[in-house]
């Protein structure tokens, strides 16, 4: 079967082959390369002008001939609602090929290397070895896998190395840190670090295939043609690892982990690299290096015994080296003495692990701390990482900002912690285990206010800055932060999202911390409150996850307002994602609840997302059926302002629905009614949305002059709001009716504006601009 003669939209015709061939739109996109999410907007005419690459390969995965490709890739480019534009020149073709920009970001992802770096003479010589015989022609991927006990120098050595040989990788280096061994969590999921990875060459999230395969093969794709350096920081297993190996033999990949990793080395041909302690000589080197030639000369035989007693292992190496710096005049050999009676006193503690003689070396720098870093050190062994800020720091302790920055940094002297970025404290694994030892030891009923107080501090920050981002979209009730606790808080929009962004792993970290830890109401909570971020930023699978935690959690403390908006939340991603039939039952059970509990706004709000659900599938009638719902529900609450909201978003959905039902005069009618009600709240953004689809609804009209001041105003609201996205798209909408009046400079004008801001913002869309852009016709102008 082929396009030819069909009346019905391209979207709609591929929709009905799909069906036909018995594929739901996973199977498809498991088949095809393409996301659930692009096959989706494709099916439901939301996308007008797909990529001819992801026609294509649709095409091949349902087993059609390729010239039903070329002419259904012709139907989308045929008129229809828009006008016409001329053929796209061979350079705009190949552009829209392309699933990452033309000019693709090079991504410098490697951590600062460790300082003081000594010893390792014979592995660093076999890397290098390794390179060399990469660069005489390898046929697949070069692989050096690391191995050793923790603290050995694995990450220590394998930074120092990727830092020298980075010049030979100019497309960029990428690292991770798969966190294969945290005491604190479970380690990383490669579908969450391919989307890191994909993040870092600026691919949108809403490109990201919905499956690992998927986002592994694109992964692939980008490194095909690239001589890049990827550093695989701490493995669990070769399980996690070979989603992220590239397939270009100009990749080198470096994978650390404390387990042998000899599978890589059968089936991926890995050099395997293990690491021991330190040999003595290496290891005295490093403290002379580190302490100064002439204290280590001045007491040789000092150094001998501090290389032994700390087991030649790099990282007491290094603890040891901050004590002795901490104490310029002591003598070594007073170290050694403390070191030697310290050890029997830890031998209670010893759990049979050889690394965990390393408890001595840090009791060491531990028992001289002054007390308020002490029980800063032993309090940071509750939070889970991977990282803190110094306010989050004095929320934990209960402590004043000022108070938490100097016991900080009295740990940071010490090497017991590291700044990882400004302002942001990190500890090593076995670190942190040694601190939330010493937390169980000393604390007694401390650690659960802490742990509450920790908890209260990121939940009621993260309210706050969603205020400021996202006005009049949560109604969750808080109450007060516990005392001692200072949330964050954010003068402008920036801000707060920068702390959204610096923060995400943690907040995720948190959430799970929450529901291990018997703090349900707030797994939920916060969960909920980072629903909107969740949505806006596209980590449709983070908030997947996160949303059935806060689901478990709210039934296991029995409180179905919790578990009302967490089944909403869940219903919102599984839209995202495509998986519909998933989203009708977790929206229809929210629904549910909200009726019984009578929680009209709560309701009405599920019913918009509903709606969405039912457009995305191109079930117009039903969505808008759902919407009117919604609107009848805010009329039985037209004082409160939250209801308001709902209002204004109903009747444009209601406006947006009729339009594609062919109800214009319904749709007009509604969206006079919306911008009346916005403009009335001083709802701007709801307003610029609904002036934007009345633009859409005049153009449906044929009134090209009504629209474009329609567009116009939508414009001139999104500049005053500052949101980008949506200027960027009421642009894209100007510039398509520009066109219709003939006036190409004006449509160049805007596109031109609109794909700066879309380029910027590396959202794909910008290709669909783009190609717009390059199809106005130079001699019109």
């Amino acid at each position: 079967m082929n396009t030819a003669g069909v009346r019905e939209p391209p979207g709609l015709w591929l929709r009905g082959q799909r069906i036909a061939a018995g594929l739901t739109q996973e199977d498809l996109a498991e088949r095809s390369g393409v996301s659930v999410r692009t096959i989706a907007d494709m099916e439901r005419g939301r996308t007008r002008r797909p990529y001819p690459s992801s026609v294509r390969a649709l095409i091949r995965a349902l087993g059609l001939p390729e010239a039903t490709g070329t002419e259904l890739v012709a139907r989308y480019r045929a008129p229809g609602d828009e006008p016409a534009l001329a053929a796209l020149p061979a350079a705009t073709a190949a552009a829209e090929t392309a699933e990452v920009p033309a000019e693709p970001a090079v991504p410098r992802q490697l951590p600062t290397a460790v300082p003081y770096f000594a010893g390792r003479t014979s592995e660093l010589r076999l890397l290098d070895a390794m390179l060399s015989d990469a660069g005489r022609g390898s046929t697949g991927v070069v692989i050096s896998a690391i191995g050793g006990t923790a603290g050995v120098g694995k990450t220590a050595l394998a930074l120092n190395w990727a830092h020298r040989v980075a010049p030979n990788f100019p497309d960029g280096q990428l690292y991770a840190n798969l966190r294969g061994f945290d005491p604190a969590g479970s380690p990383a999921e490669p579908a969450d670090v391919l989307r890191g990875f994909l993040d870092a060459f600026q691919v949108h999230p809403e490109r990201f295939p919905a499956t690992t395969e998927g986002l592994a093969a694109l992964y692939r794709s980008l490194l095909a043609d690239r001589t890049m350096l990827v550093l695989l920081d701490n493995a669990a297993d070769v399980a996690q690892v070979r989603p992220l190996l590239p397939a270009s033999p100009r990749c080198l990949v470096i994978v650390t982990s404390r387990r042998e990793l000899s599978a890589l080395a059968a089936a991926e041909g890995a050099r395997l690299l293990s690491l021991d302690v330190l040999p003595e000589r290496e290891a005295i080197e490093l403290l002379a290096a580190r302490l100064g030639t002439d204290r280590a000369d001045a007491e040789p035989d000092a150094i001998t015994q501090l290389a032994t007693l700390c087991a030649r292992l790099p990282l007491a190496l290094s603890v040891i080296v901050a004590r002795a710096a901490a104490a310029p005049n002591l003598p070594l050999a007073a170290l050694v003495t403390e070191l030697t009676e310290l050890r029997g006193r830890l031998d209670a503690l010893d759990v049979g692990d050889p690394a965990a003689n390393v408890r001595t070396v840090f009791s060491l720098s531990y028992r001289h701390l002054p007390e308020a870093a002490a029980r800063m050190f032993r309090l940071l062994g509750l939070h889970p990482g991977p990282d803190i800020s110094a306010p989050a720091a004095a929320s934990l302790a209960g402590v004043p900002l000022a108070e938490a920055r100097a016991a900080l940094r009295d740990l940071t002297r010490a090497s017991l912690i590291i700044e990882s970025a400004p302002g942001r404290y990190g500890f090593h694994d076995l670190l942190r285990a040694y601190a939330a030892e010493q937390a169980a030891l000393r604390e007694g009923r401390e650690r659960r206010e802490a742990i509450h107080r920790m908890l209260d501090h990121y939940l009621h920050t993260a309210r706050r800055a969603h205020v400021v981002l996202y006005p009049g979209r949560q109604r969750v009730d808080l109450g007060r932060p516990r005392a001692l606790v200072t949330p964050e808080g954010f003068a402008a929009k920036p801000f707060a999202l920068a702390w959204l962004r610096a923060e995400y792993q943690v907040l995720l970290k948190i959430i799970d911390l929450a529901a291990r830890a018997g703090f349900d109401d707030y797994a939920w909570r916060l969960t909920v409150v980072l629903w909107t971020f969740f949505d806006v930023c596209g980590h449709w699978h983070d908030g997947t996850r996160m949303h059935r935690t806060a689901l478990e959690a709210a039934r296991r403390c029995g409180d179905q307002f919790g578990q009302a908006h967490a089944l909403r939340g869940l219903g919102t991603f599984e839209v995202m994602l495509g998986d519909y039939a998933q989203a009708h039952c977790c929206l229809a059970e929210a629904q549910e609840l909200f009726r019984r509990l009578g929680d009209t706004h709560g309701l009405a709000r599920t019913d918009l997302i509903m709606g969405q659900a039912f457009e995305f599938q191109g079930r117009h009638a039903e969505a808008l059926a759902v919407v009117k719902e919604a609107l009848r529900l805010s009329e039985t609450a037209q004082d409160d302002p939250y209801m308001q909201l709902v209002r204004a978003s109903a009747l444009n959905g209601s406006a947006w629905y009729n339009a594609h039902l062919g109800e214009l005069g319904q749709a007009r009618a509604h969206c006079r009614q919306a911008i009346e009600l916005c403009q009335s709240i001083g709802y701007s953004p709801g307003e610029a949305g609904t002036w934007d689809t009345l633009g859409f609804v005049w153009q449906r009209l044929g009134d090209h002059a009504e629209a474009t001041a329609c567009f116009l105003r939508a414009v001139a609201l999104e500049r005053e709001m500052g949101s980008r996205f949506n200027l960027a798209m009421a642009l894209a909408h100007l510039g398509d009716t520009h066109v219709s009046t003939g006036d190409l400079r004006a449509a160049r004008q805007v596109w031109a504006e609109a794909l700066t801001i879309l380029a910027d913002l590396h959202h794909p869309e910008a290709f669909e601009v783009r190609a717009k852009l390059e199809s106005l016709n130079p001699v019109a102008l």
